[in-house]
């Protein structure tokens, strides 16, 4: 076993692929995929889905070099305010995330001042349902969330231009 480097799950240490531009170890990816088609197979396509993945993308920052990256980060943390801020549905959150992407050349480099959160992807396994499932995506994407409360102004703001229709 092993700790990724991104959120501190303790995860198997695997040889294995990795997303080109999310730092984590194979063991947490692979951890994420098996997630994400146990999520798929017992419960279509639920609304925890939009946070699941921003959480776990807004865990794993790279180092802000590469442009996916800093977009990556920067958009699934919109993601989160959306939600958890901003109370939209979480399918009117995905369609928000659009809307950044559109709206932006370039995205800023956002660095988190805090630990990646007391939650991991681990906190996923084992829901015994689809209510389990739910509260257990709001749990973990809150604590991800909270340990980028140093950014929660400019994600927050963003959030507020692209709702407001300005140009952030």
């Amino acid at each position: 076993m092993q700790a990724c480097a991104g959120c501190g799950a303790l995860v198997p240490e695997i040889d294995g692929r990795v997303h080109s531009y999310v730092p984590s170890s194979p063991g947490c990816w692979k951890t994420f995929g098996e997630v994400q088609a146990d999520e798929m197979q017992r419960f279509g396509y639920p609304p925890a889905h939009r946070l699941v993945v921003d959480a776990y993308m807004a865990q794993h920052p790279g180092d802000g070099s590469d442009r996916r990256d800093r977009q990556s980060v920067f958009v699934h943390l919109v993601g989160l305010c959306a939600v958890l801020e901003g109370g939209l549905a979480h399918s009117h959150a995905t369609q928000v995330l659009r809307r950044v992407v559109q709206r932006q050349d370039d995205f800023p480099t956002v660095k988190r001042t805090l630990r990646p959160g007391q939650l991991s992807v681990l906190h996923m396994l084992g829901a015994a349902d689809a209510a389990d499932y739910e509260r257990r995506a709001g749990e973990w994407a809150t604590a991800v969330w909270d340990s980028w409360s140093t950014q929660h102004e400019l994600i927050g703001a963003t959030l507020h231009a692209v709702l407001g229709g300005a140009r952030s």
